[in-house]
């Protein structure tokens, strides 16, 4: 399933088999011509399949649960993008420089849709002051490892008021930890039991507290666990000197049909916005199946 076959121009290649691609697949991918699907993971559904199913997630579970490849679609799982090689005019195939295990290859196509999603944005990049200690993680890593039948720690913090920061909380719980939530906000309604910036972590070489500054005073929370749940930051790296437009924070500049600055090139999902909560994911999926070239309405 893996074999590139390199001399091979598709009509479509989508980059990315999570949400907002599956959504695509699902609402007219019988109608793009040969497709092909890549991902770098081993399987479809993107990060949020290591929460689902959840509360509050019904139709992205449903989407995933029911999912299955259209007939005549290519899918490559552990198979990354890692650079982009705009057609020099419409008559010719755009080109993607993918890596898979045996090696780098090229991949054509004449319309790319780049549906590679987001990562969660580590403490790192927000420069929370402290140790560095073992114990702090963003919530897939969580997720992972609760998936591989492990605990990631006794007492958790964790950190965001999104509905996936929430509904992780609750999978915590539900797997015999002591859970704290904390956010900045509390965001759309959402309620945690702290309200407070993030100041410190503290202990080496095991985490064993956070400092949080709540309504001008200082609260220390003794945990062995912080889940790092504020926001998604878009996949993008890999497109450096392609050309393609991104704003200042690194998400695909489109317009109102998904084109990016690039003719044949869509984008959609958290790439466009970067979301933990999926919000738009879906919506962008079904939308970019009638848009792009024979496209169904």
């Amino acid at each position: 399933m893996n074999d590139l076959h390199e001399g091979e121009v598709y009509d479509v290649a989508i980059v990315g088999a999570g949400l907002s691609a599956l959504s695509l697949l699902r609402s007219g991918a019988a109608a793009l011509g040969r497709t092909v699907v890549l991902d770098y993971q081993e399987q479809v559904g993107g990060l949020l399949r290591y929460l689902l199913p959840a509360d509050g997630f019904g139709e992205e579970w449903e989407l995933l649960r029911d999912f299955r490849l259209p007939q005549g679609v290519r899918l490559l799982l552990q198979t990354t993008a890692v650079g982009l090689l705009p057609a020099s005019d419409a008559e010719m195939a755009h080109t993607l420089v993918v890596r898979q295990r045996q090696g780098t290859a090229h991949l054509r196509a004449r319309s790319v849709v780049i549906a590679c999603g987001g990562l969660e944005r580590p403490r790192e990049h927000d420069a929370i002051p402290g140790t560095r200690p073992a114990g702090v993680m963003t919530p897939v890593l969580a997720l992972q490892l609760l998936a591989r039948g492990y605990l990631p720690g006794r007492r958790a913090l964790v950190y965001g008021a999104s509905r996936y920061a929430l509904a992780t909380a609750r999978r915590l719980a539900a797997a015999g930890l002591e859970v704290i939530t904390a956010a900045p906000t509390a965001a759309n309604g959402r309620q945690v039991r702290f309200c407070g910036t993030l100041e410190e972590i503290c202990g080496f070489p095991r985490l064993s507290a956070v400092r949080l500054l709540c309504d001008h005073q200082p609260v220390e929370i003794e945990v062995d666990t912080l889940i790092y749940a504020t926001a998604l930051q878009a996949n993008t790296h890999w497109l450096k000197g392609s050309g393609v437009e991104l704003t200042a924070a690194g998400a695909i500049v489109v317009d109102g049909q998904y084109r990016t600055s690039i003719p044949g090139i869509y984008a959609i999902g958290t790439v466009v916005r970067p979301e933990l909560d999926h919000q738009h994911s879906l919506r962008m999926g079904k939308e970019v199946a009638a848009l792009l070239p024979g496209g169904v309405s």
